[in-house]
């Protein structure tokens, strides 16, 4: 279950718009459930999904840095869009830094944003490792950190002095996609395509996905990795797995550019009836579904993890949330052929922060 504790129109309007597009149904406690598939009860679920909402501060004024690790993606540039809507509806400013995946250059920007005397900063750490010497800087200098998949399970270690961190439920993404599978294809063997880079989280998403499909009755033939993390390499990935696995059913991609390599290498290999599912729900991601090109994607909820970062920034600086939960988790949406129309892009979401 996820339960709305957010009382804004953002939230609001997000959520009537998720049950308007028949994405979920609200219990009489308020909380949300996904319809069509089973409920969430992993380790992620029993994390708040909202920190306490801020009210604007009269006469308040603030800087809320954000490291991005790679403003070329979709999905962290909406991020972005989120966290920098959020700051000035809150009455503060935002500085963002894009680190290109360059763990050094995010380093160097961190301690930019330090010496620049910025109120917060909001960082999605390239490597967490590499910035715990900035992030003792920080505290030093009474600079409050939030964190963005800083780790992505409980049990990992975290620098204590982040003061909250945000998770984007990629356990809850394995979880839907191979329950979605499952309801389209019962027992149906499956590829997985990862990520050739050492991304944590995604290597975290691919054991996930292994441990839900195997709960959901479904057999995952092997996995094979994206070189290049685009669509190419998804393609390259794909040829590789139908030469070893004549048999396949479906496809669990971690992206969506992977999804349509997939689909791609199934149509050269003059196959049509393979599932494909996609991740994160971005704009390709979208359109190969309206196009029958996959079965599904999961939109990852980039303005509303933007939004909660900033809130969670505004309030250690406000002093008004009280002692801040040391994470909190956003949910996924799936996106398929029955609900694609009205699925909201992130380009239109962030429009709603007022």
């Amino acid at each position: 279950m996820i339960r709305i504790r957010r009382r804004g129109r953002f939230a609001a309007a997000v959520v009537i718009g998720f049950v308007a597009a028949g994405l979920v149904a609200l219990t009489a406690t308020g909380a949300v459930r996904v319809l069509g598939l089973p409920t969430y009860t992993g380790p992620e679920s029993k994390y708040p999904k909202t920190y306490p909402t801020p009210t604007k501060k009269p006469g308040f004024k603030c800087t809320i840095g954000f490291l991005n690790p790679l403003a070329a993606n979709e999905f962290l540039i909406s991020l972005q869009h989120g966290i920098e809507a959020e700051s000035k509806k809150l009455g503060c400013s935002a500085v963002s830094k894009d680190a290109q995946l360059n763990v050094d250059k995010q380093v160097t920007e961190f301690n930019d944003l330090i010496a620049q005397k910025v109120s917060a900063i909001i960082v999605f750490p390239n490597d967490p490792k590499a910035l715990d010497p900035s992030i003792a800087k920080a505290k030093a200098a009474g600079i409050p950190v939030i964190g963005i998949d800083v780790t992505f399970q409980a049990k990992d270690a975290v620098n204590k002095t982040i003061v909250s961190q945000v998770w984007q439920s990629r356990d809850e993404q394995a979880f839907l996609e191979a329950a979605e599978m499952a309801k389209l294809k019962p027992h149906a063997k499956v590829v997985v395509i990862g990520i050739g880079i050492p991304v944590p989280s995604l290597k975290y998403w691919s054991q996930r996905v292994h441990f839900w499909a195997a709960k959901d009755g479904l057999t995952v033939l092997g996995e094979q990795d994206n070189p290049s993390d685009d669509s190419s390499g998804g393609q390259q990935a794909m040829t590789g797995l139908l030469g070893k696995f004549p048999n396949i059913d479906g496809v669990i991609a971690y992206n969506d550019y992977s999804a349509l390599g997939a689909w791609a290498a199934d149509r050269a290999g003059g196959r049509t009836k393979i599932l494909i599912e996609g991740n994160n729900g971005q704009t390709v991601g979208i359109q190969a579904v309206k196009t029958g090109k996959i079965a599904a994607t999961f939109q990852i909820d980039a303005i509303g993890m933007g939004v909660q970062s900033t809130n969670a920034a505004y309030d250690a600086l406000t002093k008004q949330g009280g002692k801040l939960p040391k994470i909190v988790v956003r949910h996924v949406v799936p996106v398929t052929k029955a609900n694609v129309a009205s699925i909201v892009p992130w380009s239109q979401q962030v429009k709603k922060i007022r």
